[in-house]
């Protein structure tokens, strides 16, 4: 969890939130994760801060009074349709769910907000960032790709870890000693294990290099 604060801290959040409550309290949440954060308690004011700012990730309610946050996303469409924007609210009507679909929202959340659901929103906020695509989390054993979380074994995460922490090649003998502890590691084996775990990630991530081992792909 602490790689995505680290990854959060070079990229900007507007939230707008019609409720003093909520909107204060995430306020104070949301400073201690972005470079920035503005505040704004309807849609007219959040439309000026954007303007002002361009945010990186938009994050509105959607009942609110001057100009709700359906109107607020419309109007931002209508120039921006790269800027990241994820809608809250308490509606969970199918109706609105479809209308919401052209808007090009990266989540919908409804309330009531929780950490939980913030950090999906962050996993995926990052992924769409990131032009490789992924987010590692060494601490969770996880590693997420477009904002799909994927479990990994303790062997896989080991091998994972080497992969992504430069350009340069892992070696046969480098996975026998540090990944299979120094135990007999046949090349059989090792064809299923990599086998397996490129089934949890994007095409090309693991590239082989022939008789040297494995180097970062994308």
């Amino acid at each position: 969890m602490d790689n995505i604060f680290d990854q959060l801290s070079d990229y900007t959040l507007l939230f707008v939130e019609n409720e003093e409550g909520i909107r204060k309290n995430f306020e104070e949440y949301f400073s201690m994760i972005f470079k920035e954060v503005y505040i704004a308690s309807n849609g007219e004011i959040a439309y000026k801060l954007y303007q002002k700012h361009n945010p990186n990730l938009i994050i509105t309610d959607i009942k609110m009074p001057i100009m709700d946050g359906i109107t607020l996303v419309e109007k931002i469409r209508q120039k921006d349709d790269t800027t990241q924007i994820v809608i809250i609210s308490a509606y969970t009507d199918v109706e609105f769910l479809l209308n919401s679909i052209p808007l090009g929202l990266i989540e919908y959340i409804v309330k009531p907000l929780n950490e939980k659901k913030m950090i999906e929103v962050f996993k995926k906020f990052l992924s769409a960032k990131n032009d490789s695509k992924y987010i590692y989390e060494k601490e969770n054993n996880t590693i997420v790709f477009d904002g799909i979380s994927y479990e990994l074994t303790l062997k896989e995460n080991q091998f994972i870890e080497k992969l992504v922490s430069g350009i340069r090649v892992i070696s046969y003998e480098e996975i026998e000693v540090d990944i299979w502890g120094g135990k007999h590691m046949s090349s059989n084996a090792l064809r299923i294990f990599i086998k397996n775990l490129r089934k949890k990630l994007p095409e090309g991530f693991i590239q082989n290099v022939t008789n040297q081992g494995y180097k970062l792909g994308i």
